[in-house]
């Protein structure tokens, strides 16, 4: 929904350029001036460019101002898409009247992207009764933090307990544990 403001102030442009039209009507009927007819042709160019900037920056770069952040927070910095993010983002100040509306559809697919892995998200929690400090729980954090996949980790060393959120197509239970367990940890699986 546009803002009531926006709406008028595009009502009204619209309305002058409805005016330009009619009078460009009057001019061929009256077989006026080719070069002022021209003029007004031009004129009524430059009232659709302008109320076009308008709408588009209004809504469209707001629009994709929001866009930009809410994939910004999809997207943690592990999620495959940050270089793409970040382009847009810089481009964003620099974009001209169309290229908006390109932007806003590819930082769109990207969103949906994020938004899919994150639905497709496993979990799995493991009981590790050789974590025994802050330091193991640390350490098994960083192991599983370098493997493909692994979107998050939570330790808690008190209660020998690590959570862990992974894209199943890229790594899965059994590996996790093997990974773990190379590393000397006992992990098994917290039902």
């Amino acid at each position: 929904m546009l803002p009531r403001d926006l709406t008028k102030d595009l009502k009204d442009r619209l309305n002058s350029i409805k005016g330009q039209v009619v009078g460009i009507i009057k001019m061929l009927d009256e077989s006026n001036d080719p070069a002022q007819i021209l003029n007004q042709f031009k004129a009524i160019n430059k009232g659709f460019e302008k109320t076009q900037q308008l709408l588009l920056d209004e809504v469209f770069r707001k629009t994709l101002a929001m866009k930009i952040s809410e994939a910004l927070e999809a997207c943690p910095g592990n999620c495959g898409q940050e270089e793409r993010i970040a382009i847009i983002k810089n481009q964003f100040p620099d974009l001209g009247l169309y290229e908006l509306t390109d932007k806003m559809q590819e930082i769109d697919k990207i969103y949906e992207f994020l938004l899919t892995k994150k639905e497709s998200m496993k979990e799995i929690s493991l009981t590790i009764d050789n974590m025994v400090c802050q330091g193991c729980a640390e350490n098994i954090s960083d192991i599983l933090k370098q493997t493909n996949g692994v979107e998050d980790v939570n330790t808690k060393a008190m209660k020998k307990l690590v959570n862990i959120k992974f894209s199943p197509t890229e790594t899965n239970e059994k590996e996790l544990i093997a990974i773990l367990t190379k590393a000397g940890y006992q992990p098994k699986v917290k039902l």
